[in-house]
């Protein structure tokens, strides 16, 4: 498998940022992201994260999104990323393809339908 392009969920962490700012302040989310606030401006600014950073602004993009109700694949990328944090890179995506084929295995054991990002996500896991 190959390594996933991370710049559509940098630009997507970059934008929700923005917002988050815009409603709060740079330093109300700078705090709930767990970095210091002028990190946090040059990242909205463009900069690229380094590893540490980029697995914070995950985990907080991920709860922030969850919490306005806002599940996109995007989202999902970043659940899928803090699940399998701390894995080899090659192991991730067998992880990743296990965890979304038990979710899948439930919905159609509920008899419900999955979300759309659901298969958006398989896919990039093949």
């Amino acid at each position: 498998m190959a390594t996933p392009d991370r710049r559509p969920l940098v630009e997507a962490i970059r934008v929700a940022a923005k917002l988050a700012i815009e409603a709060t302040s740079l330093r109300k989310v700078a705090r709930a992201v767990g970095m210091s606030p002028m990190g946090l401006k040059h990242f909205v600014a463009g900069t690229h994260p380094y590893s540490a950073t980029y697995r914070k602004l995950i985990a907080w993009y991920t709860v922030y999104q969850a919490e306005a109700g806002g599940f996109s694949v995007e989202v999902a990328r970043g659940a899928m990323k803090v699940l399998t944090d701390g894995l080899p890179e090659p192991a991730r995506g067998d992880a990743a393809a296990a965890v979304i084929d038990a979710v899948l295995a439930q919905h159609a054991k509920a008899g419900s339908r999955p979300p759309a990002w659901l298969a958006t996500l398989r896919a990039e896991v093949e």
